[in-house]
């Protein structure tokens, strides 16, 4: 991700547009109130994605558990916010697997969560959750490449 990308995601009003422009037609109050929660969602995920530690240990297992715990609380949410758009939830196809390491796979995945927010494509819920799983799965393996633990009994 470009230095210029990384600027105006962390600027609150470049970024708040962005929220915006995701408001569905037709209009109404609770499609906007739900496109604009899970946009605002996305667009602090995508900060934690994209956040610099300086290669500090502790600072870079925190940011993964944090975008990973992010991942999982909307994903949580996301069924019950396509309720009260009254559409019925449907998980979408997962999104495509990586071999990627952990930290290039978080990468990765952002880029195709920032090219979503930054689209005019009307998205469904469920195609975005399978973004918003890809993402939180790749913190996870981050995570755990990070780690220094190892399985009782394995050679390492």
């Amino acid at each position: 991700m470009d230095d210029d990308t990384r600027r105006w995601l962390f600027d609150p009003m470049t970024a708040h547009r962005l929220v915006l422009a995701h408001r569905p037609e037709p209009r109404s109050a609770v499609s906007w109130v739900v496109s604009d929660v899970v946009w605002h969602e996305v667009v602090g995920l995508l900060r934690w994605a994209t956040a610099s530690t300086g290669g500090a240990p502790g600072l870079e297992s925190g940011r993964w558990w944090r975008l990973a715990a992010g991942c999982a609380d909307l994903l949580r949410r996301l069924p019950a916010l396509e309720d009260e758009l009254g559409a019925p939830w449907r998980p979408a196809d997962p999104a495509p697997e990586s071999t990627l390491a952990g930290t290039a796979r978080v990468t990765e995945v952002a880029g195709r969560l920032l090219a979503l927010l930054t689209s005019d494509e009307a998205l469904p819920l469920s195609r975005l959750a399978a973004e918003i799983d890809a993402l939180g799965a790749a913190a996870i393996s981050a995570l755990a490449e990070e780690s220094s633990w190892t399985v009782p009994g394995t050679a390492g």
